[in-house]
């Protein structure tokens, strides 16, 4: 949408409720001189907004007050470029919305060691050892049903010779009254049955 706009010199966001710049592309504004971005709810700044408007060469002034800024370790890129920038206008008094035990802290003086940025953890590690306890209960619940057969294996023993011997029963009969109907001796018995 932007991108039609090459000649737009002043782009004023303010009071938009804005939660991220994702879709927005800043590319192709080459005269662009200033960006109101506050009273917004920005939370962070990704790293591909922040180099587009590194490439924007006419780009002096871009205002980010009064945004809801969580102070994660998503935010540790736009700290620094903070830092080093000096198009941002009241960079100063940029603080901390989120979480609770960060709130007011000025993005300034934010250090790496704060945003808890630990290491990664390998996630197929991670992956492997939720199939290894997967496979553990897996094979306990087996393990449970295997024994519950062992100790009830007489009365299974009896149910299934129960349910033998109820269908041969039943398919006796069936078999009985196949006979009859496939004798054509017997044909006439059975259908003068009354004789």
């Amino acid at each position: 949408m932007l991108g039609a706009l090459p000649a737009l010199r002043h782009l004023d966001l303010s009071n938009n409720s804005l939660v991220g710049l994702r879709n927005v592309s800043f590319q192709g504004l080459v005269r662009l001189q200033s960006l109101n971005l506050s009273d917004n709810s920005l939370g962070v700044l990704r790293n591909g907004t922040l180099a587009q408007w590194r490439g924007l060469p006419a780009l002096r002034r871009i205002s980010l007050s009064h945004n809801t800024w969580v102070c994660d370790c998503a935010i540790e890129d736009m700290v620094a470029w903070l830092k080093e920038s000096d198009q941002v206008e009241g960079k100063e008094a940029l603080s901390c919305a989120f979480p609770e035990k960060m709130a007011g802290r000025a993005l300034l003086k934010l250090n790496t060691s704060e945003l808890n940025c630990s290491a990664p953890v390998d996630v197929p590690s991670q992956l492997q050892t939720s199939y290894v306890f997967l496979g553990i209960v897996l094979a306990l619940i087996g393990a449970i049903f295997l024994l519950v057969l062992y100790l009830n294996r007489k009365g299974i023993k009896k149910w299934m010779h129960n349910i033998r011997d109820a269908c041969r029963d039943h398919m006796e009969g069936y078999h009985y009254r196949y006979e009859i109907n496939a004798d054509p001796r017997l044909t006439n018995l059975s259908s003068n049955s009354d004789v």
